[in-house]
């Protein structure tokens, strides 16, 4: 070794270089466990100091704004087959601050849809967060898993702030936050029951994923269509019986469980009754053993602490005190208790009300979500940009928010836990964590389980391709990245560009299957390609849109796809053809630069 080499400066500039080589390659490599980091102990130690110390000061002051009993203006909407209604609810009280609206839909399509939702939009002059509760019918119509996001770009001017739930959802919502549920605790099942029968399940408050009960009740419409059709009612419950006749009806004749059904499966009664008698029950007698029947299966398969019933449509109209006797002594067949079974207190626009609390629960929760994900990430890294991070500093997180070492994070253990990631919580906030954490049936969350979570939350996060409603809000987007400076290799060598970085708009419509069906596939490309914009525009989206792919871009065909620089229109690519998408890519991102065309030989003579 050298005399030069061998002095203390030039080893500890030597000894600079591989740590700063270590940290380069830790942010440009994909994260591996097996890479190890010579700086993050050092950093973790601070980091442990220093939040803490922050955590102490602050802990007398920091409030959660939810932690007081206020709401927030939230349009809830109920969308079923024929029509929409609409009115603002504040929910801190589950009141209506404007008088509802009802836009009628000429059929049972995405456009019929559309243009449903604008006129709800346009009344209200909208621009707030929305909760939308929609029918099985209407999911289907509008693809199912696509639905959410095709009723959130009928809104744009929400910004995204759009919450959908199916019926059974927004009720349960409704229930559990100004109901009966309110009080709950344990296991309670709020059920719907109208032309079909839906369940939701909530476990200490919070709403249980996946927990639909569809597998007991499927085959619900189906039987209550054959009582439709023995007993000749109209709607899906039969007719209101004289008010006179209530006390009889519910003293006389209130159920007594599988062990003596009071119809047999061909509608006939099953116990001695006078014909005059029975002639004007026959009908709600029939209803209230069907209902009753699958009551007793959910209570059998889960074991509910309460299930709140709630009546939607024409069975609103019956009378409850009544048909509350006719059930209760079924659900004590199955060894629950007579007051386990509650009558729901929202029967009358409970879904509008029920969209726009569940609106308000989810989108905190989801906000939620996203302050813990960038302060675990700025805690390890320094920085709450959504990125990856290795398993071990997951788990070494984990071990800071598990505060009594029991190798489970608890309610007590998030809330306070989450102060040496410097943020703080509510109590409903952490209760809806955790739900996330477990998917709801689980008061406490594992070291897998909170990895898990934290791989679901980068990829929300993480948005690849951003949808532009306006002329001005894509020129906003091109301005901000006119002014990122890059460096592109050509053929010449490497230039700096001061046009900015490559943005890539896609324009397309929604009635374009070509441009649907290309969805994913742009989002791919996006991902692989961070170091370009990837916008795209559908012009029947709103009249911003339609006025910048008609009037500003003059778009020809579609899907179509445009490459900037700053405001420099580079190429325009039309079709939808991966490997040509990427392949012009890369020609702007100077990661493919063009062979140069040889010259021309004159040919010889």
């Amino acid at each position: 070794m050298s005399r030069a080499c061998a002095s203390p400066a030039c080893v500890a500039r030597a000894s600079a270089r591989d740590a700063t080589r270590a940290a380069l390659s830790r942010r440009d490599r994909k994260p591996s466990s097996s890479v190890k980091v010579a700086r993050r102990a050092s950093r973790r130690c601070s980091l442990t100091a220093t939040n803490a110390a922050k955590a102490s000061a602050k802990e007398s002051a920091t409030l959660s704004n939810r932690d007081y009993p206020e709401g927030e203006l939230i349009l809830g909407m109920e969308l079923r087959m024929h029509s929409l209604k609409a009115a603002p609810v504040d929910t801190a009280n589950a009141e209506f601050m404007r008088p509802g609206v009802t836009a009628e839909l000429e059929d049972l399509s995405e456009e019929s849809v559309r243009a449903a939702v604008r006129k709800v939009i346009k009344h209200f002059n909208w621009n707030g967060p929305v909760g939308v509760s929609v029918t099985r019918a209407i999911m289907r119509t509008l693809g199912n898993q696509q639905a959410a996001k095709r009723l959130e770009r009928m809104m744009p001017e929400t910004k995204g702030k759009v919450a959908t739930m199916i019926h059974t959802e927004a009720a349960g919502y409704a229930e559990m936050y100004f109901g009966p549920g309110l009080k709950e605790h344990g296991v309670v099942v709020v059920a719907t029951i109208g032309k079909g029968m839906g369940t939701v399940t909530y476990n200490n408050g919070q709403k249980v994923r996946n927990s639909d009960l569809k597998h007991l009740t499927w085959t619900y419409e189906r039987e209550l269509g054959k009582l439709r059709e023995r007993w000749g009612w109209d709607g899906y419950a039969p007719d209101i019986p004289p008010e006179k006749d209530e006390a009889v009806l519910h003293e006389r004749y209130a159920l007594a469980g599988p062990a003596r059904p009071l119809y047999r499966r061909d509608g006939d009664l099953t116990r001695d009754f006078e014909e005059e008698e029975v002639a004007a029950f026959r009908p709600i007698l029939a209803y209230a053993t069907l209902v009753d029947k699958y009551l007793q299966k959910i209570a059998g398969a889960v074991k509910p602490d309460k299930i709140i019933l709630l009546t939607t449509g024409a069975a609103s109209q019956l009378p409850e005190d009544a048909l509350f006797a006719l059930l209760q002594p079924g659900i004590a067949s199955k060894g629950l208790s007579g007051d386990t079974i509650v009558m729901g207190e929202f029967p009358t626009m409970a879904l509008v009300k029920g969209a726009a609390i569940g609106a308000h629960v989810e989108l905190g929760r989801r906000q939620a979500g996203e302050v813990l994900r960038a302060a675990v990430t700025n805690t390890i890294v320094g920085d709450p940009k959504p990125r990856e991070l290795f398993e071990e500093d997951l788990l070494w997180i984990f071990r800071k928010l598990d505060r009594d070492k029991d190798g489970v994070i608890s309610h007590d253990d998030l809330l306070q836990g989450v102060k040496f990631l410097g943020t703080s919580f509510s109590d409903a906030e952490v209760k809806g964590l955790l739900r996330d954490f477990t998917g709801g049936m689980k008061e406490v969350a594992t070291a897998e389980q909170f990895t898990a979570w934290f791989a679901r939350a980068l990829k929300l996060a993480v948005a690849h391709v951003h949808e532009v409603h306006s002329e001005d809000e894509f020129n906003r987007f091109v301005k901000e990245w006119q002014e990122k400076t890059v460096n592109v290799e050509t053929t010449g060598g490497t230039m700096t560009d001061e046009d900015g970085s490559l943005v890539v708009l896609e324009c397309g419509y929604t009635h374009c299957r070509p441009c649907m069906k290309f969805e994913k596939t742009y989002e791919g490309v996006a991902k692989k390609y961070q170091d370009a914009l990837f916008l795209k525009v559908l012009g029947d989206a709103c009249p911003g849109a339609a006025h910048l792919c008609r009037d500003v871009l003059e778009i020809q065909g579609t899907p179509e796809f445009r490459f900037y620089r700053g405001k420099k229109l580079l190429h325009v690519m039309r079709g939808a053809d991966r490997g040509k998408l990427e392949r012009t890519v890369q020609e702007y991102l100077g990661l493919n630069p063009p062979v140069e065309e040889p010259a021309a030989v004159p040919a010889s003579r």
